[in-house]
């Protein structure tokens, strides 16, 4: 893993009338295959939860104050153990004029790859385990709560530095605390919120306007490349570019999809997609359930082998799966039996 760059303050508060303390490590951790691992698994953790949200810095000077001095540590003018000092003195103040009680660390990592450098900030609990001990007496142990990442945030400093705009900083919200949340939002900086629902619906909206355009036997096809692909971007969590998913879904034809788009949304044509993962997922998939009830099946069902009349609010299935009809079989036999 293309790891530059990592260090972790630890954070606590005991009570909501104790102090906020902070204890500060002067020196970046070693590299180890520890490390790499380590940061590998908070990346995919963040990078796999739903509800992100994304936008830029405040461009209020006064607000992001973390965003300047990350400026500093990008034109060398500020190290990266004393940018990482200064922004967890920093929080720890924030937290000051609030009653938030925690116990965790604050880690920075710094990823470059060949077509960007992204910063994550993540704040991370610990949790405890039993173990056996060569002796064979059990022993507990505190262990990173790496799949429960509680807060984080991810900074494209590429993307950053073009100063084009675009979303290149995305945020994790801590469930249950919004006040925690809050603080931590306030702390990054973060604003200009994107309304990635609104956004992914006029998407899919034009997904469906082109796939009126093809023959029958092709709508699913290309609406199934389009939601993979778009899920598949989201797992590794980058934007959907336009072109290039334009390119994927017809490489005859690589810029007719895009065209089309350009067509109907005019200069309100985004370069690039942050889809919402669910919106893609009940696009191609229908689902629900109640107490009594569960039901998942592939929109292009719905209309051929499963009919909802609204009138009589039911559905009629036909072509039911074989092993779901040898089941229900059985169980009517069963009950005839009983009778």
């Amino acid at each position: 893993m293309p790891l530059t760059h990592c260090i972790a303050h630890a954070i606590r508060r005991s009570g909501t009338e104790a102090p906020v303390e902070a204890s500060l490590r002067e020196q970046s951790l070693p590299a180890t295959s520890y490390l790499e691992e380590l940061v590998r698994e908070l990346k995919h953790s963040y990078v796999g939860k739903a509800g992100k949200q994304y936008g830029q810095f405040d461009s209020d000077l006064s607000v992001s104050v973390v965003a300047q001095w990350l400026r500093e540590f990008r034109e060398e003018r500020l190290s990266f153990e004393r940018f990482t000092v200064k922004a967890t003195e920093h929080f720890q103040s924030l937290l000051s004029d609030t009653d938030v009680v925690l116990d965790g660390h604050i880690l920075f990592a710094i990823e470059s790859l060949a077509d960007a450098d992204s910063l994550y900030v993540y704040l991370l609990l610990h949790n405890e385990g039993v173990y056996l001990d060569g002796d064979l007496s059990l022993q507990t142990s505190r262990f990173l709560d790496v799949r429960g990442v509680l807060l984080g945030a991810k900074v494209d400093m590429t993307a950053w530095r073009s100063e084009e705009g675009g979303s290149y900083l995305s945020v994790l919200r801590a469930r249950g605390d919004k006040d925690l949340t809050d603080q931590f939002w306030r702390w990054i900086g973060f604003a200009d919120q994107r309304d990635i629902s609104s956004e992914t619906t006029a998407f899919l909206d034009v997904v469906s306007a082109y796939s009126d355009t093809l023959k029958d036997e092709d709508v699913q096809v290309y609406r199934n490349k389009v939601v993979d692909y778009c899920l598949e971007q989201d797992k590794r969590g980058e934007p959907v570019v336009i072109r290039e998913l334009s390119e994927h879904v017809d490489d005859a034809a690589p810029e007719k999809f895009e065209q089309f788009i350009r067509q109907s949304q005019g200069e309100a044509t985004p370069a690039q997609l942050i889809p919402d993962r669910r919106q893609l997922k009940q696009y191609i998939r229908i689902s629900g359930r109640n107490d009594l009830l569960s039901m998942s099946f592939a929109a292009e069902c719905l209309g051929e082998t499963i009919v909802y009349d609204r009138e009589d609010d039911s559905l009629t299935i036909r072509n039911i799966p074989a092993p779901l009809k040898l089941r229900l079989i059985k169980h009517m036999q069963k009950l005839t039996e009983g009778e």
